[in-house]
């Protein structure tokens, strides 16, 4: 604390002239523990007049400290020192209105600090010190060496008011007394000698009063000669005002009439402006106009342009910037009567559109064009187009009329689309069979064999293997040519429809200008806003794509029945080119497409479609898989489901390498392998089945993980790992239905030992006094097994389990082992029973470990 004491002092106190009297290291304040170092030092200053003063100094990271708070003595109220008894390092101290709860390092640190401010307070504050409230107010004295001043209740006030002499006021004192030749004791004679100097110097100072008072009339005098100056100055300042008031409001009447006068020519121009504006209007649409509307012929180029340009000066006539104003002035009234014809030119361009659709719609499907192309119609686009700007004007001015035009549009182009893309659509259906039918018998062949229906009496390893190599065949076969054919068709369908819809979206956007109404009123307002968002321009363009989709939509409404029936076909000759369809469509999800253009929703309905025979199929290939049905007794051997299941992993593989949406198919050959185990639980637990339950199971589920171990397929590796359990456990259930057979006395005999201890609750060396387990029970029992009759139960046991398996199975030998190994430890049970049930009898069984180890050995060898 010292060292610490001495940097405080250099760093801080120092260049202040201040001392550190006391310092104390502050660990809590208020209750809350300070991160950083904090300290309370007391500190006086070294030059007079001499203040106390308290400091709270905060430590920084780079060792440095820094003054945070300071208070004067004076301001300090009270100090608690919380249990005089007991020494403890916290202690309160008020200052002003504050209570400050402060824990000291320890308690000798707060001790030392409570005294040297004890000390301070009497010495410089004897009269305004602080209470210090719970402290041995003696010892405190004692230490501090310091008697306290006890002053009467009647000098309290006077004391308040007192101030110390410090040295340089006690100094100058004893130097102005040296002066006069004094010393301390002769104080009184000092201040009766300073009284008489200053009387004195008072009778001095009345003197030159007296002396200047004729001075002082003078000045006065002039003092009123400068008053009577100043008012009649003051007099003529008021008749300057008032002369420029004058002038200031005859300046102002003068702008008042000059601006009147303004006002007035300004007003006379415009209204020049206005009539001859008015009457420009009036004579816009002109007799000739009206004239060329009336007389219209809208197959000539010529004449569609003047119509076209009346029709523009009508529509300024009507919705110009006068159009209001003047609906009540009777010049305006009779030009307006007198453009009635605009209700029959009206009705001869709707009939005459209305008769060119349907000619053109003629003409286009009278053009032969090749048998896998959409006709374009560009001829009926250009034949259309120079009637644009009368379906402009139409819509402004009569919109109903244009809505029945763009009805019988719609109508007309409907069912012209329909009639191509029926044709368009039979011919590439037709195309279909050509391009897949040289599979089509091996697909039959593939589909009967998927049903599953068992004619035979046995299902041979050389029959399963021909069955899966026709499968795969086939598969690769079908993937060969439907990898050629396919994506061509598919391109060919989206590059036609994407050119045809594409070019009929823009010419009906262009045509009936679908969308010309919105990008007005969206400029007038933002114009009239001044800010056009964002947001803004995101809802017009939400709105304009909904009005030329549902044009779209309904021009196109039967497109979306050819896709269908064109997936169907594509699927009906070969279900499973269905993948083949799903992987190029995914892959042209993922190109850019144009949002606005109405190929993209044909587009996703066709990605829906595939989307919808995808699952299906699955569904149906699941279906297949679960489903076994057999129709006489036979013995199953190995499903085709699995030989099936490996063909389309392989082919669907091969289909989606480089594909990036997996997710689907990893989902369906999850739900195929599913399907695969389902069928090989009914397989097993079908009534016409001859082979055991437990060795249809493991001998299928053996497969199917071979069959997933050879495909490598890593979102398979769970089933994987699942068929491997499910073989084992099939195994070892299969093994011990037939354990038994070879001792089959035996294993009755021990069976019962082992029900009649845990039913009657007999303890096992007694089990030997019970009439059917006596000693002589055991011994005929066991007589009944000598080895060469355990070894005949073991070949005839052999012979069972090799006509349960499918010829030159695998898995004979690994149930063969397993069999060993159960009957070595069945043995082991039933010697150390007899040990345990019937203690001290010398009677084991005829075959012991080496002798079985001999016989399987022997069995296996033979076979």
């Amino acid at each position: 604390m010292s060292a610490i004491r001495k940097i405080i002092q250099r760093q801080l106190f120092q260049k202040d002239d201040e001392r550190i009297q006391a310092i104390v290291n502050v660990n809590k304040l208020d209750g809350k523990k300070k991160k950083n170092q904090t300290l309370l030092c007391l500190a006086v200053t070294i030059e007079h007049p001499i203040a106390v003063r308290l400091y709270f100094v905060k430590g920084e990271k780079d060792d440095t400290f820094k003054k945070k708070d300071r208070f004067n003595l004076r301001e300090v109220r009270e100090i608690d020192g919380i249990n005089p008894k007991k020494p403890s390092p916290e202690f309160h101290i008020t200052i002003g209105d504050r209570q400050y709860v402060i824990l000291a390092g320890s308690a000798n640190e707060k001790d030392d600090f409570i005294r040297e401010l004890y000390k301070l307070s009497c010495q410089y504050l004897p009269v305004q010190m602080p209470d210090f409230c719970n402290f041995s107010l003696p010892q405190l004295e004692a230490e501090a060496s310091i008697i306290p001043i006890e002053l009467p209740e009647h000098d309290i006030a006077m004391a308040s008011d007192y101030q110390p002499v410090s040295a340089k006021e006690d100094a100058d004192f004893r130097k102005l007394i040296e002066r006069a030749n004094l010393t301390i004791g002769d104080a009184h004679a000092f201040a009766e000698m300073l009284t008489e100097q200053l009387q004195s110097l008072d009778g001095a100072n009345i003197n030159s009063m007296m002396d200047s008072e004729n001075s002082v009339n003078q000045l006065l005098s002039s003092i009123d000669a400068a008053l009577t100056g100043v008012e009649s100055v003051e007099k003529e300042l008021d008749n300057c005002d008032d002369i420029l008031a004058f002038v200031r409001n005859s300046i102002e009447l003068i702008e008042e009439k000059d601006s009147l006068s303004v006002v007035e020519r300004k007003n006379k121009a415009r209204l020049n402006e206005e009539i001859i504006s008015f009457v420009n209007s009036l004579q816009e649409v002109t007799d000739a106009h009206i004239e060329t509307l009336k007389q219209a012929n809208f197959s000539n180029p010529e004449s569609v342009q003047k119509c076209t340009d009346a029709a523009r000066a009508v529509a300024h006539f009507w919705h110009g910037r006068f159009a209001k104003p003047m609906l009540q002035m009777k010049a305006y009234q009779d030009r307006n009567d007198e453009l009635a014809a605009i209700d029959v030119f009206v009705d001869r361009l709707m009939s005459h559109l209305s008769a060119l659709f349907s000619n053109l719609n003629d003409l286009s499907l009278d053009h032969e064009w090749h048998e896998l192309c959409i006709p374009k119609q560009s001829q009926r686009f250009r034949a259309l187009s120079p009637l644009s700007d009368l379906i402009n004007w139409l819509k402004t001015n009569r919109p109903k009329a244009c809505n029945l035009v763009l009805q019988k549009y719609i109508d007309s182009t409907n069912l012209l689309y329909k009639r191509l893309f029926d044709n368009f659509f039979d011919t590439l259906i037709s195309k279909v069979p050509k391009a897949i039918g040289s599979e089509k018998k091996s697909s039959e062949l593939a589909i009967n064999q998927s049903a599953f229906i068992y004619h035979f009496p046995e299902t041979s390893d050389s029959a399963n293997t021909s069955l899966r190599s026709d499968n795969q065949s086939f598969m690769s076969t079908s993937s060969e040519i439907d990898t050629e054919v396919l994506p061509q068709l598919i391109e060919t369908v989206l590059a036609e429809l994407s050119a045809v819809i594409d070019a009929e979206q823009k010419f009906v956007v262009r045509f009936f200008h679908i969308n010309s109404e919105l990008l007005a009123q969206f400029d007038t307002t933002s114009t009239g806003s001044g800010d056009s968002s964002s947001l803004g321009g995101r809802s017009m363009e939400k709105h304009m794509n909904e009005q030329v989709r549902h044009v779209m939509g309904n021009l196109f409404d039967s497109l979306n029945i050819h896709l269908d029936s064109f997936c169907r076909a594509v699927c009906r000759h070969n279900p499973s080119n269905v993948l083949l369809l799903f992987v190029i469509m995914s892959k042209k999800v993922l190109l850019p497409q144009d949002p606005s253009s109405y190929f993209l929703i044909t587009f996703g309905s066709l990605v829906v479609l595939i989307k919808r025979q995808f699952d299906a199929f699955i569904q149906m290939e699941c279906g297949q898989y679960s489903e076994v049905r057999i129709v006489k007794k036979t013995r199953i051997g190995i499903l085709p489901s699995i030989a099936r299941f490996a063909g389309f992993v392989r082919r669907a593989e091969t289909i989606f390498e480089n594909a990036e949406r997996r997710t689907d198919l990893e989902k369906a050959y999850f739900n195929l392998c599913r399907a695969v185990c389902d069928g090989i639980q009914k397989a097993a637990a079908n009534p016409y089945s001859k082979s055991p339950s437990s060795v249809v199971k493991f001998e299928n589920y053996h497969e199917l993980y071979l069959t997933l171990s050879e495909l490598k397929i890593s979102c398979l590796d769970q089933q994987r790992k699942d068929a491997k359990a499910l073989k084992e456990e099939h195994i070892d259930a299969y093994v011990k239905e037939f354990m038994g057979r070879p001792l089959k006395e035996i294993q009755t005999f021990f069976d019962n030992v082992n029900n009649f201890i845990e039913m009657r609750g007999i303890r096992p060396e007694e089990i030997s006094y019970q009439q059917q387990f006596s000693r002589m029970e055991l011994k005929k029992v066991i007589s009944q097994h000598p080895g060469k009759e355990v070894k005949k139960g073991l070949e005839q046991l052999y012979k069972k389990i090799e006509k349960n398996l499918v010829a030159n199975s695998s898995l004979l030998q690994v149930v063969w082992r397993d069999m060993q190994e159960q009957f070595i430890k069945q043995i082991a049970e039933y010697n150390k029973l007899i040990l345990t049930c019937y203690p001290g009898i010398k009677i084991e069984l005829e075959v012991s470990t080496d002798n079985v180890l001999q016989f399987f050995s022997e069995i296996a060898q033979q076979h």
